[in-house]
């Protein structure tokens, strides 16, 4: 669900930049007075420095738009996710649109399974040293494998006529993400790929006329996120901000398993011919209160006796709603649809971060540091995806169908990292249907066509506690970025 926001640092602007170099240097020597009256002053800010960097460098995983690609299930996706105003019986439909579940006029089983995997290459820009020399850096490649995502779906239609049902279980479409554990985007993503999540969803759906239906959902998100990342411990004063002693190695880990959400729909028969769909997706709040970040010290002598007592803070991440609006136009042996999705991402300003009595300890002369709640910017925009997508009944066995969706991504140039990808993406996708007795199977396959990006404005830095003024920590957004995805699945549904 992430992104590392150079917004993070103006929380602890303030505070004092020594916070490490007291730490066992050889070459800063204060006496004891001095140490102790430095922290008394500062121990606060300079706490929540060190943990705030470590946790929000991962900070938020997953709730980018580029995350979550523009659609889900098998069906849906061949035709571009064009599936907001349905017109025949299709338990996707849970998820697009509620309503669209009074066209089920029997049981029906739908179990799909598809495969999404986003290859990434980053060139960071070569480095000018203080000598003068240049350093360059070897080119990363996400080495994820494909992210294999299930379906299962069941519903049909009550004892009363004009009232249907479906429940089942979900996730969005996203793809992990694995780079080297000392490549030189170390300091923004390593692994995130023991990260999940899924929704528990129930619905039912009303005719209400002829030409009205309605439906509404109960929906529980749950999630766990793992991210595995490493901050800098340079102080200024020996070594380099790149030495890999000098590397603090963070693993963060937060789960929820009750998050209630909702989504809401109707569906309009304008005419024989025409159909319009309109569906709201509720926002929700996932929060861990005991989620923990496990940190390992730089191996530099200077740093032998620091650690971390305590590992568990209270997160909560916001997600938002969507409006979703489709019109379609149903042929003899076709449909079409165009619709809009709005998605209002600017409800993630901020992530709200409150250790749970975590202190940094074995400081000299110093002792225990508690950690205080702390704020982090986000700074998401709002996006909005445009999709096309039809279908085309061959035989009675066979259809096809094929899409398209324009999705604007979330994250601006200055914020743009291995963990942040998200441009405007391009997807296509292609797909068809057997149908034998009460079975079908379905195929899809699809690609997801993003522009290179050069990024030479980044604001995304090194993690580095010891440096909240930014005035050694280097910018590691800087480079090329080369992306590609794909997507396939099949899916296999059975009417009672």
């Amino acid at each position: 669900m992430v992104t590392h926001q150079p917004g993070i640092w103006e929380l602890v602007r303030r505070s004092t930049r020594r916070y490490l170099i007291l730490v066992g240097s050889d070459v800063w020597r204060v006496t004891m007075r001095s140490v102790r009256s430095l922290f008394k002053k500062y121990h606060i800010r300079a706490a929540a420095c060190l943990l705030g960097g470590l946790v929000l460098g991962w900070s938020a995983p997953a709730v980018a738009a580029g995350f979550f690609l523009p659609t889900r299930g098998v069906e849906s996706t061949a035709r571009g996710g064009a599936s907001f105003a349905p017109h025949r019986a299709d338990l996707d439909a849970l998820w697009h649109n509620p309503a669209g579940l009074t066209h089920l006029e029997n049981l029906q089983l739908t179990v799909d399974l598809a495969a999404v995997h986003v290859h990434v290459s980053h060139q960071r820009v070569p480095r000018q040293m203080d000598d003068g020399s240049t350093r360059t850096y070897d080119s990363v490649a996400n080495a994820a494998p494909p992210n294999t995502i299930p379906t299962i779906l069941i519903g049909g239609p009550t004892p009363h006529p004009d009232i249907s049902w479906a429940a089942g279980a979900y996730t969005h479409y996203a793809a992990g993400a694995r780079y080297p554990e000392e490549g030189p985007q170390r300091y923004v993503l390593i692994d995130n790929t023991d990260s999940a999540m899924g929704y528990l969803h129930g619905a039912i759906s009303w005719q209400l006329t002829e030409e009205l239906a309605i439906g509404a959902g109960l929906q529980n998100f749950m999630g766990t996120f793992q991210i595995y990342s490493r901050g800098s411990a340079y102080s200024g004063m020996f070594g380099d901000p790149e030495d890999e002693d000098l590397d603090i190695m963070s693993l963060f880990e937060m789960s929820s398993f009750f998050t209630p959400t909702a989504n809401l729909g109707a569906l309009y028969h304008i005419n024989d011919r025409l159909l319009g769909g309109l569906s709201i997706q509720m926002p929700h709040l996932m929060r861990d209160r005991s989620a923990t970040l496990q940190t390992r010290w730089p191996d530099h002598p200077s740093f032998d006796n620091a650690q971390t007592s305590g590992d568990e803070v209270d997160v909560a991440i916001p997600f938002p709603f969507y409006i979703r609006g489709g019109l379609r136009y149903v042929g003899n042996r076709f449909d079409v649809e165009a619709a809009l999705v709005y998605q209002h991402w600017s409800i993630v300003d901020e992530v709200i971060i409150t250790p749970d009595d975590v202190e940094v300890t074995g400081l000299p002369g110093v002792g225990s540091l508690p950690v205080e709640a702390f704020a982090v910017p986000q700074n998401f925009r709002n996006t909005f995806s445009i999709h096309l997508g039809g279908e085309f009944t061959v035989m009675d066995t066979l259809d096809l169908r094929g899409g398209y969706v324009f999705e604007r991504g979330a994250v601006p140039d200055e914020n743009y990292s291995v963990f942040a990808l998200d441009p405007d993406k391009h997807q296509f996708s292609a797909g068809a249907s057997y149908h034998f007795g009460a079975w079908s199977v379905d195929a899809m396959a699809g690609a997801i066509v993003m522009p290179s990006k050069e990024i030479t404005n980044s604001e995304v830095r090194q993690i580095n506690p010891s440096d909240p003024d930014d005035e050694y920590t280097l910018i590691v957004g800087n480079g090329t970025y080369d992306h590609f995805g794909y997507l396939g699945g099949l899916a296999l549904r059975y009417d009672w």
